[in-house]
């Protein structure tokens, strides 16, 4: 009798932890159909436009939860219009000058934002040293951060917009980059 019981018990226990398994599996592959039909869902109601322009590219992606564009602006001037650019420097051959505006509008209004980028990129002949004193005179409250590969970054943050100069010596001159990141109307 006590055989039989411990037997029982045994089978009770396996259908148990079977029925354990099989309720996971079958929620785990209910969880990926929903997954699936979202996805699907979201698809269908996404929307992506583009518009070329003289002066960059236009992409705009409709959510059903809200709009994002994207304006793109090609070999615009010195990406930031209150950092002086160094006598003498000349735009760099090998990087494109350009910035982007990033615009969200949701639908419900309560998430909206966007931000503003530009860099351009120049060259000097003359030494890192030089082109980083010059900086320093012209831009004494600017935060001067000194990079492991030699490279000298001055950092600026006001009012919502970080200004970002990057010096890095190299072999055919020192390379000035500056970027501006901020609101959309600051660039």
């Amino acid at each position: 009798m006590r055989n039989r019981n411990k037997e029982k018990s045994m089978r009770s226990s396996g259908f148990r932890q079977g029925g354990i398994l099989v309720g996971l599996l079958v929620a785990g592959a209910v969880f990926v159909c929903v997954m699936i039909a979202v996805a699907f869902s979201v698809a269908r109601n996404v929307q992506v436009r583009t518009a070329e322009r003289v002066d960059g590219n236009d992409v705009s992606i409709d959510t059903p939860v809200g709009h994002l564009s994207v304006r793109a602006h090609e070999n615009e001037s010195w990406a930031a219009s209150d950092v002086p650019v160094y006598p003498g420097a000349r735009n760099s051959k090998d990087h494109d000058r350009g910035g982007a505006v990033v615009e969200w509008t949701s639908n419900n209004g309560k998430s909206d934002g966007g931000f503003s980028v530009a860099a351009s990129e120049m060259v000097t002949p003359d030494s890192a040293d030089k082109v980083i004193s010059f900086y320093k005179n012209q831009l004494p409250d600017w935060v001067i951060v000194n990079e492991h590969d030699g490279a000298v970054r001055f950092e600026l943050k006001e009012s919502g917009h970080k200004r970002i100069i990057g010096i890095h010596g190299k072999r055919d001159g020192t390379h000035i980059g500056v970027a501006s990141i901020g609101e959309p109307a600051s660039n």
